[in-house]
């Protein structure tokens, strides 16, 4: 299998996994704020890192390497990121945060050519405009209140979707997947469980009592070694191959999967509009990653 292929597939993997996370997210925090999801979220994943580099089969060495390309990756994600997303959507609408999420595959055309000197076709141009209509027409029932702050937020959440894979692209040849994947769940870790305890006054029974609920450990099993492991390992490794623009319009995959989980898992309704955006999303994505056998410039 071709590398670039090989990519793809981690990529399309990586997101689709992330499609389920809104599933598994929202029976977490039945039992708990997002700060605490997030902070016991990162600390199994943290945890399950230290595991595989203790087994000796990772390519795990940063002694000697400069770190600080790391953390700013880090910060853009998952910090920043999770912040600004969650902020911005509890401000605004479901539609519109899809809306303006989708907007990452287009930014990441735009940053990946300005930044990274990377190439772009008319046609992967194309179908990364047509994935937003793609998205509307999947998160149908109206935009509901729009909020300039929430907008802000979101705003701010699709540049730190696009910077993070600017940035893990940039770091790829001097850092291996599991160094930058370790380093993000390291401050993920750390940050998040400060916040969760600034949050609830250092009270550490809203872990204990978040444990206890039925539902709860099962759910961030999912989201910290699924989710976070498992997908960013994949999506951090897709870009040792994949420009940006590319790897991009594997985030509105997400949308698919999550509206996909959400009528056949949770019974919710759907509209045959909304089919027709999960196959437009669908087209486009197939369009951005399509390229023939050559190699990839």
């Amino acid at each position: 299998m071709r590398s670039s292929t090989r990519a793809t597939l981690m990529g399309l993997i990586g997101y689709g996994i992330w499609g389920f996370s809104f599933l598994f997210s929202k029976v977490a925090m039945e039992a708990a704020t997002p700060f605490v999801m997030l902070s016991v979220r990162f600390i199994v994943a943290f945890l399950v890192m230290n595991l595989l580099a203790l087994s000796g089969k990772m390519d795990f060495d940063l002694k000697g390497k400069p770190l600080g390309p790391l953390l700013l990756l880090g910060m853009v994600q998952p910090i920043l990121y999770f912040i600004f997303e969650s902020y911005g959507i509890s401000m605004t609408s479901s539609s519109f945060s899809g809306v303006m999420i989708g907007l990452v595959p287009v930014a990441g055309l735009v940053v990946g050519r300005l930044c990274l000197k990377e190439t772009c076709t008319p046609r992967q141009v194309v179908c990364a405009v047509a994935s937003i209509f793609g998205v509307m027409l999947t998160t149908t029932g109206g935009m509901g209140e729009i909020s300039v702050i929430g907008t802000l937020m979101l705003v701010c959440a699709v540049l730190c979707a696009v910077l993070f894979n600017t940035i893990s692209r940039w770091l790829s040849g001097q850092f291996s997947a599991f160094e930058r994947t370790y380093v993000m769940f390291a401050l993920g870790s750390v940050v998040f469980t400060a916040i969760a305890l600034v949050e609830n006054r250092r009270d550490l029974s809203i872990f204990t009592t978040a444990l206890r609920t039925p539902g709860f450990l099962a759910a961030e099993l999912y989201l910290a070694v699924i989710s976070s492991v498992c997908a960013f390992m994949l999506i951090n490794s897709a870009m040792n191959e994949l420009s940006v623009g590319r790897a991009t319009i594997f985030s509105n995959f997400v949308t698919v999967i999550s509206v996909l989980a959400g009528i056949f898992i949770m019974g919710d309704s759907f509209a045959a509009i909304q089919i027709v955006g999960i196959i437009v999303i669908t087209v486009s994505v197939f369009g951005v990653s399509y390229q023939k056998s050559k190699p990839e410039e």
